[in-house]
């Protein structure tokens, strides 16, 4: 029996109303596009720029807080790191999240002001009534206020320059040593960072990264390729002679090593702790503390590290 008219629009109909499955599956490819978060604004992307540190000669990107490396040349990928570091301050990570598509429509509506009631006539009242209904307000994108000028008037603005170059670094050898315990004699290859937090002078400047750099070059000069003899140490003693120092440990090892060869330190043991202790010593006698406090710079730290992923920090409160 052939199908009545009826019945074949009804088989037609129902054919239109099934699309096929590669047109589904491009529809949701466009909503969960229409879904996606846009890009970091321009302000943010300069916030974050502020908090990276950037060696243009060897194309280095670096994060300010935890000093890894960030391969990727993508500011959104910096913004990234820098919300999933743990040691970026909350504050920071708040102002660099991605706005959303539905942010506007999700932040809270303003409170209704209560409008004075007036006695109407009966010609107002059904113009009103006839009038069409006022179209909902819609409330503005967040937007992120502007960055705050440190110079200006009513802002606690603090600032950090951060240093770690290929230069700052020395090959020393040591050994620790404290009651009843002596490592055999062996040695690192030290980097050095320094970071200086404080309030920008009206130069533009906390401290002038050159000055940082011309000073921990030297300091690492003296260190470079030298034995690290902690001369305040309770666990071993020492001898001089016209040419040698000499050492004697608890377990009586004997070292003897050219005076030209060591670098006398006033520290109880050469750790990386210590070391740092030591390094913020110079950098401030170098700096002179006057001229730290006249810059108004609030804190001195210096990290150490003996090798990849391993380092000590020493952070100091300048104080007058």
């Amino acid at each position: 029996m052939l199908p009545t008219d009826t019945d074949h629009n009804l088989c037609h109909t129902t054919d239109a109303q099934s699309p096929p499955a590669d047109a589904t599956r491009e529809s949701k490819r466009r909503k969960l596009k229409a879904n996606m978060g846009k890009d970091l604004t321009a302000d943010q992307k300069a916030l974050v720029k502020m908090y990276v540190t950037r060696e243009e000669a060897e194309g280095v990107v670096k994060c300010c807080y935890c000093d890894k490396e960030i391969t990727s040349r993508n500011v959104d990928r910096w913004a990234s790191h820098l919300r999933g570091c743990f040691k970026t301050p909350e504050d920071v990570k708040a102002q660099i999240q991605p706005h959303r598509e539905g942010a506007a429509a999700s932040a809270p509506s303003a409170p209704a002001r209560s409008v004075p009631q007036t006695v109407e006539s009966d010609a107002q009242t059904t113009d009103a009534a006839a009038a069409p209904s006022a179209l909902p307000v819609v409330a503005p994108a967040t937007r992120l206020p502007p960055t705050p000028n440190p110079m200006g008037n009513g802002y606690n603005e603090v600032f950090k320059v951060h240093v770690s170059k290929d230069y700052m670094k020395f090959n020393a050898a040591h050994f620790i040593a404290y009651k009843g315990f002596r490592e055999k004699l062996h040695g690192h290859n030290y980097r050095l960072a320094v970071t200086i937090t404080g309030q920008v002078g009206p130069d533009g400047y906390v401290v002038d990264f050159g000055e940082i750099k011309k000073i921990s070059r030297v300091i690492c000069k003296d260190l470079n390729e030298s034995f690290l003899v902690p001369m305040n140490s309770d666990a071993l003693k020492f001898s001089f002679d016209d040419t040698n120092v000499h050492i004697l440990t608890e377990d009586n090892a004997k070292f003897s090593f050219p005076k030209a060869d060591c670098s006398l330190l006033p520290i109880v043991h050469s750790s990386a702790e210590e070391l740092a202790i030591y390094i913020s010593n110079q950098l401030i006698d170098a700096f002179t503390l006057d001229a730290l406090l006249e810059r108004g710079v609030r804190k001195l730290e210096v990290s150490i590290s003996e090798a990849t992923q391993q380092f000590a920090s020493y952070e100091r409160t300048i104080l007058a």
